[in-house]
Order: structure tokens, then C-alpha cells, then sequence
């Protein structure tokens, strides 16, 4: 009757667990453990029922001390049992689902668990971890199986091991399932992350134990609700087992399964079963979609029968196997003998492998014999093995199963499932764990979703090379658009920088991800789309270098103005809005023009302006270049969001692809170097800069490549407009970066050459041509295009100039004369817009002999010659020169009071206010006509980046017109006279200090003068230090000696003149030795106690400040002097940048003639806003911009094709991670044509070659010392040899005769023989 009431039980919960197969989707949300466990998924646990005990003949004893089948006593049966003492127990008749009693969080840990029936449906058990416990869906599943006792590992496989398997579930969000117990391999596990998380408390392992609840230990610290019919426990007569184990408490959740009986770990295959259901569980309600499943991974660490079996039945269920070889017993036995058996499997045909391809089972008897027969050669030495990894087995007996599984893991098709990691592999653990991954599914199905999906994962993992090896494999067509957008943003938004270039290789096209096609328009920005990888970064706000949200003022980049902000905070406000649309409009155009008097001085870096395109507004854009300028701009909107991430190798990436890659590479480093403002700690701050270093790096390697190509087109490139960075140049982001490296090369210089002397020729070193230029001068020009050489055309602009001439004048139509013809033909080839840099324009005319041609090129280089910065800074230098002597000529000689005979107004202060006038007025046109957009970054340009110049440049007028005022209104009396004198003089004064910058042209001076800035700064900082000794000292002697007791009338008071009289300026005298003074008052009364008292402190003081303090500012001033003197050069080319921009921008009259420039540029301004139509022509001319500005699209690609090809080869280097020089990539034949064209051309010596051949013949000196060395370390050690041998004989150490030394062979030597 028992047994049949058991049966009926068993069948009602049979039907409820099958019909809650169909109720799993109505889960509780609520986080109600209860519900869900006994309503909605009906978890239960197994009990037994009946008791039969194991040894009959201890009944006697007491029935409830006996055993029972399930290794419980009969006390510790919890149910209401039935006694059969002659009957034969069975877990399916004897054992029954009972009320689920054990659930929740465990005492100290506070992992999940829940006991289960070891019958519960495996999909139940996914419902609870999914929807109930809130895990994380995984992507990827690691069973970790083998020694379930005490081992010992090698150390570094230890340590390996534990790195491995951290790093495969973080890298997947993997999980990994163990059997839960705090012992072998799992304690491996346990210790692995607990490491972990002490490092990163942050990140989270998923660790699932599947234990046997009956040999869990303190299980009944576990049960949280008894039903009444359980039998009270009495604790103390509970004894403890030793089959019974610890739950590791690094895991997370636990699975408990209960089969019914205790002290026992066999769980059959369950645990396969459940991590294949949750591999192919669907995790979207809708279960018609397509889903891969997730991967399943099994890791062999030692072990013994058991696991040998298991990892029979994994194979089965197509779960690859990864055996940590080395880690003994039945790892090692199975990767020896597939190590062996590899030959003979590769020696077998292609008949024989079709045989062989499909997996024997050893169900069969002639499967069994088939694969005996097969590794009959290896049968005894497979036993001997088996018979070493069993030893103190309980499973001896089963010891033909187990050679059965060895054979099953051996033959061919299943011997492909199991990948073998060691010591020795050239593959990590988590690398060898993906690729058995890999070949598991290309295996079980080779379409693209699979593809897909390994790709993914490939992606988590960041194995590259796996991934374009055995997946990618040079192809991405057989993925949709969508699948291959999808993986192309992970790899994105997870830095997988070179998946990203694998995917760009393949000619995957970026632009339509961002950017879309417009009909007849240029292809428009998907700011949508822009934006998601801005906001979606992966845990990127809690890393100390993510300072992107710092700079847009604590708040996500959302909009459009949101990251031209960022980009003007970070890079300058010279830079153009690249995102925002550009301002139109009445009161737009007013904004501008309070901003800067130069409205439109850059294009818009959307639409480049040209000034052959604007009679072209209705132009249909070709469709193939605007999807490259697209391309371009894609490639650099991604650039800039790498950059502000701190992504930096995906950074470089990027630029591998651009085409203005010099230019992306020094704003780089200046978002770097702006960053280090924002940083928390120094730390932070100094890894900014090394990779703002490693960036300016990048642009000085690229200015190399395409100096050493063609050195005329790298100037241009260094100064030419960039319009998709907003209008800035190379070189102004060099500078505004403190790139003096980059600045500092000789290509830079050459460009500062060029400018300096614009259309004259560069070479005027010599006595004679300086002369000539001076004899210009003296002229005011008139003499300059006659005497004065100018710059030669190149050639191949002749050609093409001559090219074209010939055609337009052989090609005619039926209606043109010749004369109309020629008349068309341009007289100058012009490729640079006039208001940039545009020295290499060059001047080709018609070889026409008419004096109206004459006269055009007179007055064209008369022009030429005034624009020249050169010939404007030797106007300003004589016309300042001049202003000094009329200014010190009016304060000595003409600096009267005002009579009523005589006038108080000379000619030459009046010459002189005018000038002071003028200059100030230059300098507020200097002021506005700055780069910077915006009012404040033209104060904190003008006045804070140059602290020291603009304080002097400011004080000299602010004293000379308090002066001029003092000397209008305060000028009755020569003493009220004396106070405007005082303050002129002053004033003056500061105007010769400024004269010194006249020197900053001069190679050797230059440097001298960066020199005196640092040191006054130093200087700044010292005086609070020397002034405190000094006030100190003063006060301190006053206050005990009066030093004035003789004189009566000049005691100290309490004003302001008397207390500098007698403290400071006598304590200030001190520090020059001046010391007559003090001592012969002290001496006047040697006796006196303050007298002697005053001596002492003198004594320190002297010893304090003229000892201590002055060498030490002394050493202040050296290591500044030091620190400029190592980089003279360097230091010379950085400061002359701004000197050159300074005379380029003024205009070609100087003071005091400059106002009537000042009152033209004044009169176009106000017509360039003017929005009339007969002013139309007025409006689109600009003002000067220290850039170089095409006048053809044409030609500005040209620009981009060649730096983008002359860099190609740096840049691929750098993506690879093998970085090279310059000099090592650009062909020795393409620099030696390079530079002697150069040179025929210029006539000047080449710097780049020059530093190239002495890098090389330093390199080749050192190498002959090394060499020299080594021969005579060589000799040293054939000398102390022979001694040793001599010694040896003569104790006759040998019988054999002593060996001769041979001296060493040269190369010389050999080839001395080969003649």
C-alpha cells in the first residue's frame, strides 16, 4: 500500500511539474521568493519515504540510531515514513517531492540558494536565475570540473589558471558553474575571485554552485520554514560526517540539488542538462525568434574517474572540453595521448577520415571493438594510465568504462571538441577558451548567425587574431548592413580598437553609419546617431582619465553646441563650430562683428568656401567626391569622440584613415594637454602628458615623411587651412599646444623662412644683397623691384604655366580673333587665396616686351616688396629707433612749462603723442584681428598667456598718457611740472625696454631674451622671500638702536616716506654689502646693549640673505639659463612663430603713417556688414589670416592626397604597434631626388639631410666603438685564457696537448682570404 501511494504522489507531481512548463511566464516581479518558489515555479525537494535499513544487524541497537538506504538515521527522516526492513530501496519507489523548505540568502555571504528536486525540470531552474534572481543573461557559461580533494599545482599554472578564468567571465560576462564545495579545484575557484574582487570591488563574477544538498555541511542552517511534521533535531546528537563539505563562499548562487539521500556527490549529468537549457533559453518573451544560444565551455583541472565520465557525457552533448594540461592525473593522461595519437590521426586518408568523421558512440559492442582496433598500439599504455589515475578510486570496478571513454575522447570527430592549454602554449587560457568555443560551434552550424555571434563574442573577448583567423577570415560579405553596423558600434563603445580597423580594411563604410545622402546637396550629419556613443560608455564616467563630462561643465554631451563647447574649452576658441549650425542674419552677422573685425576668416567645416566656387552657388555637387568628404568627416567626428573618451589607441586608428592626419594628431595633444587642468591627481596628470607627447610625436614623424617627399608642399601643408577641424592650421595648434618640438623642425623653419621674406627671394644672407634691400629702404621702395631679387617661380609651375599658355593659344573657336584670345589668357597663375600666406604663388607672366606690362610688374612688386614682413619689420624697427630719440630729445631738451611768451607744446611731443596714438591703435587692431572667436579668449590670449610683454606693452601707455594728462592740468609750477617728468621718464624708460623685442629676430639674441623673461618671473616669486628678511631686519633694528640720535630733525615717523627712508631702503642697500652706514652708527656707542644686540642680528642677517638667499636665487637664474641654453635652437624657432605672425598681420606703413591703414580697414569693415547688393563685391573680401587658403577645391585636395600618402606607411606602423623614424620609411633615391631638386632650386643647404647624415655617421661611430670594445675585451680574454691553459700544464692538469688560441677572425680578414 505504501509503495502504491508513493506512486500516486509521484505521478501528481509528475503532472504539476509538466503542466508548469506552461505557467512559467507568469512570474512575480515583485522580488516575493515565497510566490515564486511554491506558486509560480513549484520548486520542490526530495525526501525519503520508506525506511529500510542498510544493516540489518544493528537494529538491535535502536531503530532510530540506524542507517537507512539514504544514509539518513531513521530521527532524521523528515516524513511520516514507512518501516520495511526486508525490502529492497529504490530512489524512484522509496523517495517522493516534498513542501520546499530551503531558500533565500546564505547567513554570511548572502548568496542565493534554493533546494530543488534533482527531477526539477532544468528550465524551472533558468526561470528562477533569469526572472527571479535578476542575473545577468549570460554570453558565455564556464563548467569548471576535477579534483574534488587537496592538489597541488605548479605555481605559474596557479596563477595562470586563476588569471584565465577571471578574465574569460569578464571579458564575455560569463558565468561560471561548479559544484559548489570548498574543496580542489573549486576552492581554486573561490580564491580566484575573492582576489579579484579585493582588487576590483566593482566588478562582478557570476560563480554558480550545484552542490548535493545532502552532503552540503550545516544544512540545517539553511532551512528556513519546517512543516509540523517534521521531527525535532536534537543538535547536540547530530554528528558531523566527513563526506560532508563547506559551500565556498565566494560564490554567488547556489543550486542545491537533493536526489533524497545525504553523503553522497554524484549528480549524474544534471548539471550539463541545466547550463544547456540556460544556453537555448529564450530571453525576449517572443519565442519564434531567433536566438543563438550561448556557449558552453567545460575546464579540466585534475580529477580522476568521475571526472573522466563527465567529461564523456559533455562531449556527447557537444560541450567543448579545455584540459589544463600539467595539472596531473586525467588531463595529463588524456593530452598525452592526443599529443601521440596525432600523427597517426593526420596520416589517415580522406576515405578513411569520411569513415571516421562521424562521432562512434560506446554503446555498441562493434563501436567498441571498431575503436580498440583503431589504438590497439596505445591499449596497455592507455591502462597502466587508467590504473594510475584510480588509485584509491571507489570506482576500480569500473575500470572498462573507463577505458572506453579514453578511446571515445581520442577518435577523430570528437577529438576536435577538446582543446588542450599548458605552460608552454603560445595561447592564454582565456584565448585557448575561446577558440575551443570557435571550433564547437563552426562545427555545429557554419551560418551567419553563428558567425555573428562568435564575432560578438570575439568582440567581448578582444581576441583579434582568433577572430581574423578562424571566423572573419578576410570577409564580411555574407553579414547584412545591419549585422555588420551592430558590430561595428560594439566595437566602438568597447575600444576594440583593432577590430574597428580589421572592419574599416574591409571596406566596411563608415560614412552612411553617420552620415546620410541628400540629393543634390553634400551628405548631412545623423546627430542621433553621433550622440548614442557619447552617452553609452560602459562604466567610462568612473575612470580617472574620463574628463569629458568635466569640461562640458558636469553634464553629458547631448546637443549639438554641448560638443563645439567642449572642442573650443579643450582645443581654443579660434576654432569654428563644426556641429553647430553657423550664425546668419542681421543680429548674427553683428556678433561677428563684435567679435572680429574679420568676418568669415575661416570656412565653415562643412561646406568649403573657394573662392572659384562663388559664382557657383547652384553647382550640383559630384556624388562620388561628396561621399569622400563625408568619409572624412566621419573618420573625423569618430576621431574627436576617441579622443575626448580617452580612447586613444582607437584614436590612432582613425587617424591611420584620415587624410589630414598632422593636423588631427597636434589636436590631439592639445586636448591631452588640456585635460592635465582637469585631472584629480598628478598621477592622471602626468600620464596625459606623456600621450599628448606620443601624439606630437605622431605629427612631427608625419611632417617628416612628407618633408622628406617634397619638402616645398610639406611648408604648405603645415600652414594650410584645414576647414574640417574648423579653419585652424598645423602650426597654430602647434603653437597654441607648446608643441616646440614640432614647431622646432626644419620644415617649420623653412615655412617661417618663407613667410619672413614672402615674394623676395629667402636667400639674403649675403653683404650684397642687404645692402641692396637698405638702399630699398632708404628709397621707401622705389629701388626694391629693381635691386631687390625676388622669389624664382618653381619649374613645374612654369611647365604647366607654359602648358596652358600654348593650349589657350593654338585652341580657338570660329568666332574668336587671336587678340581676344590672348586677351582671356591669365597673366598670373594664382592656386592661394591673396588675403592668406601666399609667398609660393608664383609670379609667371607672358614673356610680352610692352611697356604697360613693365609697369604692372614694377608696381606688382613695388606692392610685393612693402607686404613683405621682412621689409615691415625693418620699417618698424627704424621707425621706433626714430621715436626714441624725438621721445628722450622732447623730456631733455623741449619738456617746458607752459608761458604766455613762450609755447608749451614743442614739434616733437607732438610728434610724439601721435605716434604713441598710432601704436596704441595698431595695438587694438592686433587686439580684435586675433583667432580667437570670442571676447574673452582674446583678453586671456592678448593679456594672460603673455603675462610679462603685455604688462610692459600696457604699462607704457598707461603711464604716457597719465604723463600727458599731468602735464595739461597739473604744470603751474616747475614742482608740479616734476611729478608729469617723473612719470614720462618713467614711461619711457619701458618704451626702450620694449625695443629689446626687436632683438627676438636674431638667432643668437632671441634666445636672451626668453632667457631675461623666465628669470624676472623667478624673480617675481623670490622678492616676497628677500622682502620679508628685509622688513624683518629693519623693523627689528629700529626697534632696539635709534640710528638717528645726532640729528634731531630726521627721526623716524609714522609716514609713509620716513618708514621706507630709514627701514627699507637702508635693509635693501644691506643685500649690495653697503654696510657703512649701519656700522658706523652701531660704532658710535659700542657699549650699549641694543648696540650689541643690533650686531648680532646683523651678523645673521648678512649671513641669511647676502649668503644664503642671493645664491640661491643665483642657482635659479642658472638652471633657467641652463634649461634654455640646452635648446637654444629649438627655443629660437618656438618664439620666432609668433615675431613672424606679428609682421604679417600688420599693415605695410608704420607709425606714425599706420593711422591711414587703420582708416581704410575701418571704412571696408563697416561695408563688409553693410547687407546691400552694390557693396556685394566688398563683402566677400577678408581680412589677412596667417593661413594658407586654396582658391580651388582641387588644389586643397591635392594638399590632403599627399600628406594622407606620404604618411600612409608611419601610420600603418603605428596601428601595428611597430613604430619607425621617418628617415627608415621614406626611400633613400625619393629624399636624395627630393632634396637635390630642392636645393638647384633654393640654392641653399638642406637642414633634413643634414640631420639624417649626422644621426647616421653618429650611429656608425658609435657602432665602431662597440666593435673596438668587444676586440679588446676580446684580446683581454684570449690573454687571461692562455694563462689559465700555462697553468693547467704546468701541474700537467691533462695529458692531452695544450689547444692553441686562435685570434679573432675580422671580416677584413675573411675577405683577404676569399681573394
Amino acid at each position: 500500500m505504501a509503495t502504491n501511494c508513493c506512486k500516486s504522489t509521484r505521478a501528481s507531481n509528475k503532472i504539476q511539474s509538466i503542466e508548469s512548463n506552461y505557467h512559467l511566464s507568469n512570474l512575480s516581479t515583485d522580488g516575493d521568493w515565497t510566490r515564486a518558489i511554491h506558486h509560480d515555479l513549484n520548486i520542490k525537494r526530495r525526501t525519503c519515504t520508506t525506511f529500510i535499513p542498510k544493516d540489518k544487524s544493528k537494529l538491535s541497537r535502536g531503530r532510530s540510531e540506524t542507517q537507512c538506504y539514504c544514509n539518513r538515521l531513521h530521527r532524521e527522516h523528515s516524513w511520516s515514513i514507512f518501516d520495511d526492513d526486508d525490502g529492497k530501496w529504490d530512489a524512484k519507489r522509496h523517495t517522493i517531492s516534498a513542501y520546499n523548505n530551503a531558500y533565500g540568502y546564505t547567513p554570511n555571504t548572502h548568496a542565493h540558494y534554493v533546494r530543488c528536486d534533482i527531477e526539477t525540470d532544468q528550465k524551472i531552474l533558468a526561470e528562477l536565475m533569469i526572472n527571479v534572481w535578476k542575473i545577468t543573461p549570460p554570453r558565455l557559461i564556464m563548467c569548471i570540473i576535477g579534483g574534488a580533494k587537496y592538489f597541488k599545482l605548479n605555481e605559474r599554472l596557479e596563477r595562470e589558471f586563476m588569471k584565465g578564468i577571471i578574465q574569460a567571465a569578464l571579458k564575455a560576462d560569463g558565468w561560471i558553474v561548479t559544484t559548489g564545495f570548498k574543496t580542489g579545484v573549486v576552492q581554486l575557484v573561490g580564491e580566484a575571485i575573492h582576489d579579484h574582487k579585493v582588487t576590483n570591488p566593482r566588478s562582478k563574477i557570476t560563480a554558480i554552485g550545484c552542490p548535493k544538498w545532502g552532503a552540503t555541511k550545516n544544512r540545517e542552517a539553511l532551512i528556513t520554514s519546517k512543516p509540523t511534521t517534521i521531527v525535532n533535531v536534537n543538535p547536540s546528537k547530530t554528528t558531523e560526517k566527513k563526506s560532508q563539505q563547506e559551500l565556498e563562499p565566494n560564490h554567488t548562487h547556489f543550486i542545491l540539488l537533493d536526489d533524497g539521500t545525504y553523503y553522497n556527490y554524484d549528480t549524474g549529468d544534471y548539471r550539463s542538462r541545466l547550463v544547456l537549457e540556460i544556453a537555448n533559453y529564450k530571453y525576449n518573451d517572443d519565442t519564434t525568434s531567433k536566438q543563438q544560444n550561448v556557449p558552453v565551455v567545460t575546464i579540466v583541472v585534475e580529477g580522476g574517474p568521475d571526472t573522466l565520465f563527465t567529461i564523456c557525457k559533455d562531449l556527447r552533448q557537444n560541450i567543448p572540453i579545455v584540459l589544463i594540461d600539467g595539472s596531473g592525473r586525467v588531463p595529463n593522461l588524456l593530452t598525452n595521448f592526443l599529443i601521440r595519437t596525432e600523427t597517426m590521426i593526420n596520416r589517415m586518408g580522406k576515405d578513411e577520415m569520411a569513415i571516421w568523421k562521424k562521432a562512434i558512440d560506446i554503446k555498441e559492442t562493434n563501436d567498441i571493438e571498431r575503436l580498440k582496433m583503431k589504438f590497439h598500439p596505445y591499449a596497455e599504455e592507455i591502462c597502466d594510465g587508467l590504473k594510475d589515475i584510480s588509485k584509491g578510486s571507489k570506482k576500480d570496478g569500473n575500470f572498462e568504462e573507463l577505458f572506453h571513454c579514453i578511446l571515445y575522447c581520442l577518435q577523430p570527430a570528437v577529438r576536435s571538441k577538446i582543446r588542450i592549454y599548458s605552460l608552454d602554449s603560445d595561447l592564454d587560457l582565456d584565448d585557448t577558451i575561446f577558440e575551443a568555443i570557435i571550433h564547437a560551434k563552426q562545427a555545429e552550424s557554419s551560418d551567419v548567425s553563428t558567425k555573428k555571434q562568435l564575432l560578438r563574442l570575439a568582440l567581448a573577448w578582444d581576441a583579434i587574431e582568433v577572430a581574423k583567423e578562424l571566423i572573419i577570415k578576410d570577409d564580411l560579405s555574407d553579414l547584412d548592413d545591419k549585422s555588420r553596423t551592430g558590430l561595428f558600434l560594439e566595437a566602438l563603445k568597447r575600444d576594440r580598437s583593432q577590430f574597428v580597423n580589421t572592419f574599416i580594411k574591409l571596406n566596411f563604410d563608415v560614412t552612411e553609419i553617420f552620415y546620410e545622402s541628400q540629393t543634390n546637396k553634400p551628405w548631412k550629419l545623423k546627430w542621433k546617431q553621433l550622440v548614442e556613443i557619447y552617452k553609452e560608455e560602459y562604466g567610462k564616467d568612473k575612470e580617472r582619465l574620463y574628463l569629458l563630462e568635466k569640461c562640458n561643465g558636469n553634464r553629458p554631451v547631448e546637443m549639438r553646441h554641448h560638443l563645439d563647447h567642449v572642442l573650443k574649452t579643450v582645443v581654443g576658441d579660434y576654432m569654428k563650430s563644426t556641429y553647430a549650425p553657423a550664425v546668419n542674419g542681421f543680429w548674427g552677422r553683428l556678433l561677428i562683428c563684435c567679435r572680429c573685425t574679420n568676418r568669415g576668416r575661416v570656412s565653415d567645416s562643412r561646406t568649403d568656401l573657394y573662392s572659384d566656387d562663388e559664382n557657383d552657388e547652384d553647382e550640383v555637387p559630384d556624388p562620388d567626391e561628396a561621399k569622400k568628404e563625408a568619409r572624412e568627416l566621419a573618420y573625423r567626428d569618430l576621431f574627436f569622440w576617441a579622443v575626448l573618451t580617452n580612447r586613444l589607441d582607437m584614436a590612432k586608428v582613425f587617424l591611420s584613415h584620415m587624410q589630414a592626419r598632422i593636423c588631427a594628431a597636434l589636436i590631439a595633444s592639445k586636448i591631452l594637454k588640456s585635460y592635465v587642468e582637469y585631472a584629480r591627481d598628478n598621477e592622471s596628470k602626468e600620464l596625459l602628458l606623456q600621450e599628448a607627447e606620443q601624439f606630437e610625436e605622431y605629427a612631427n614623424e608625419c611632417l617628416k615623411c612628407c618633408y622628406n617627399y617634397d619638402e616645398a608642399i610639406a611648408c604648405e601643408i603645415a600652414i594650410r587651412r584645414i576647414n574640417i577641424f574648423g579653419g585652424v592650421s598645423c602650426l597654430q595648434v602647434a603653437v597654441d599646444a607648446d608643441d616646440k618640438n614640432f614647431v622646432g623642425q626644419p620644415c617649420c623653419d623653412q615655412l617661417l623662412n618663407n613667410v619672413w621674406y614672402d615674394k623676395l627671394d629667402s636667400y639674403q644672407s649675403t653683404i650684397i644683397r642687404r645692402l641692396l634691400i637698405l638702399l630699398s629702404i632708404c628709397t621707401f621702395g622705389l629701388l626694391g623691384p629693381l635691386v631687390v631679387s625676388y622669389r624664382k617661380p618653381d619649374e613645374r609651375e612654369s611647365e604647366r604655366f607654359d602648358h596652358q599658355h600654348e593650349k589657350k593659344d593654338h585652341e580657338m573657336t570660329v568666332n574668336e580673333t587671336v587678340d581676344e584670345t590672348r586677351a582671356l589668357i591669365p597673366k598670373r597663375i594664382q592656386r592661394l587665396d591673396a588675403h592668406g600666406i601666399n609667398y609660393s604663388d608664383n609670379n609667371l607672366t607672358l614673356t610680352n616686351k610692352t611697356c604697360s606690362l613693365r609697369c604692372k610688374r614694377y608696381f606688382r612688386r613695388l606692392k610685393q616688396f612693402h607686404e613683405s614682413p621682412y621689409i615691415k619689420f625693418l620699417y618698424n624697427s627704424a621707425s621706433y629707433l626714430f621715436f626714441l630719440l624725438v621721445f628722450s630729445y622732447y623730456l631733455l631738451f623741449a619738456f617746458d612749462p607752459p608761458t604766455d611768451e613762450i609755447p608749451s607744446i614743442h614739434w616733437t611731443e607732438i610728434l610724439v603723442i601721435i605716434t604713441v596714438t598710432t601704436m596704441l591703435m595698431e595695438d587694438f587692431r592686433k587686439f580684435l584681428c586675433q583667432d580667437n572667436r570670442s571676447f574673452v579668449g582674446k583678453l586671456q590670449n592678448y593679456f594672460i598667456k603673455d603675462l610679462f610683454f603685455s604688462s610692459i606693452r600696457l604699462a607704457s601707455y598707461i603711464l604716457f598718457y597719465i604723463g600727458l594728462i599731468l602735464r595739461f592740468t597739473a604744470a603751474s609750477t616747475e614742482e608740479d611740472l616734476s611729478a608729469a617728468k617723473i612719470v614720462l621718464a618713467y614711461d619711457l624708460e619701458i618704451w626702450f625696454i620694449r625695443s629689446l623685442a626687436f632683438l627676438g629676430i636674431a638667432q643668437k639674441l632671441g634666445p636672451k631674451l626668453v632667457m631675461i623673461r623666465r628669470m624676472v618671473i623667478d624673480l617675481f616669486f623670490f622678492i616676497y622671500i628677500i622682502l620679508v628678511a628685509m622688513v624683518a631686519y629693519g623693523v627689528t633694528s629700529r626697534a632696539m638702536y635709534n640710528y638717528n640720535s645726532d640729528d634731531d630733525s630726521d627721526d623716524l615717523a609714522f609716514n609713509g616716506r620716513s618708514i621706507f627712508r630709514h627701514i627699507m631702503y637702508p635693509s635693501y642697500y644691506l643685500m649690495y654689502g653697503e654696510t657703512g652706514g649701519e656700522m658706523d652708527a652701531l660704532d658710535r656707542n659700542p657699549n650699549m646693549p641694543t648696540s650689541i644686540a643690533t650686531h648680532v642680528l646683523l651678523a645673521f642677517h648678512m649671513l641669511f640673505v647676502n649668503i644664503l638667499l642671493i645664491n640661491l636665487l643665483i642657482a635659479m637664474f642658472s638652471f633657467t639659463f641652463e634649461s634654455v641654453q640646452t635648446q637654444t635652437d629649438l627655443v629660437w624657432r618656438y618664439e620666432r612663430y609668433s615675431f613672424v605672425r606679428e609682421y604679417f598681420d600688420r599693415p605695410p606703413l608704420f607709425p606714425p603713417f599706420i593711422f591711414i591703414t587703420h582708416l581704410i580697414e575701418l571704412i571696408k569693415l563697416i561695408l563688409r556688414h553693410i547687407q546691400c547688393s552694390k557693396h556685394s563685391s566688398l563683402y566677400t573680401k577678408r581680412a589677412k589670416t596667417f593661413k594658407m587658403v586654396a582658391t580651388t577645391r582641387n588644389i586643397d585636395k591635392e594638399w590632403s592626397e599627399f600628406e594622407s600618402y606620404a604618411t600612409n606607411l608611419y601610420a600603418r606602423t603605428v596601428v601595428t604597434g611597430q613604430p619607425t623614424s621617418a628617415a627608415a620609411l621614406i626611400p633613400a633615391i625619393a629624399r636624395q631626388e627630393t632634396s637635390s631638386a630642392t636645393s638647384d632650386a633654393l640654392n641653399t643647404p638642406q637642414i633634413s639631410s643634414n640631420v639624417d647624415i649626422k644621426a647616421i655617421t653618429d650611429e656608425m661611430s658609435s657602432i665602431k666603438k662597440a666593435v673596438g670594445d668587444l676586440r679588446t675585451y676580446a684580446e683581454e680574454m684570449n690573454r687571461c685564457m692562455q694563462w689559465m691553459m700555462d697553468a693547467m700544464e704546468r701541474v700537467k692538469m691533462s695529458r692531452e696537448p695544450k689547444p692553441r688560441l686562435r685570434s679573432a677572425i675580422t671580416t677584413s680578414d675573411i675577405r683577404s682570404i676569399d681573394e
